[in-house]
């Protein structure tokens, strides 16, 4: 285990998601265990290089637009209260494989 890697939050359900977003951890693993459940149900952001390549290619209407449709869509949309408050919050966070079986999601703004 990488000595960084123990002060990643490790997401087993929705309710240890939420609150890891709630509290706007840099780190989240999603383990194996709720991986699935995690895919299926949660509204994934696009990858940074294609919201990039949309962007400069609208000259930044997309991301407006995307949010505002994005906001009505998971408004109304069906789903329960806290998978809605999940699809909200991720919104800041890019993921990526973290090994074979867990995902990690990482804030945004941490690539900058």
């Amino acid at each position: 285990m990488n000595p960084e890697e123990s002060s990643y939050f490790r997401a087993n359900t929705a309710e240890d998601l939420l609150y890891a977003l709630e509290n706007k951890e840099n780190y989240i693993i999603v383990t194996e265990d709720f991986r699935k459940e995690f895919e299926r149900n949660t509204q994934l952001p696009l990858p940074e290089t294609e919201q990039m390549g949309a962007n400069l290619g609208s000259g930044g209407s997309t991301a407006v637009t995307g949010e505002v449709l994005f906001r009505m869509l998971n408004f109304f949309g069906k789903g329960s209260r806290q998978q809605k408050e999940i699809n909200k919050k991720i919104r800041s966070y890019q993921y990526k494989q973290w090994n074979d079986n867990e995902l990690l999601l990482y804030r945004a703004q941490l690539e900058y």
